[in-house]
């Protein structure tokens, strides 16, 4: 998944989930920032929550390749 403003994505943030949002995107450099969202306790919440938020719908499959 290309960085895109206003693209929201999801990963570990200590012993929890969380997610984020890119508020700059600089293609040229590489640079990318992002402000956290939400806090989530597990790994099928953080999905759910990056689905929702990028209206996406719901995940069909919820396996954690990792």
């Amino acid at each position: 998944m290309k960085a895109k403003v206003g693209l929201h994505f999801f990963g570990r943030n200590h012993s929890r989930w969380a997610v984020w949002v890119y508020d700059v995107v600089n293609e040229e450099t590489g640079f990318a920032s992002a402000n956290k969202v939400a806090n989530c306790f597990d790994y099928a919440e953080a999905l759910k929550t990056t689905y929702h938020l990028n209206g996406w719908g719901e995940p069909k499959n919820i396996t954690r390749k990792y």
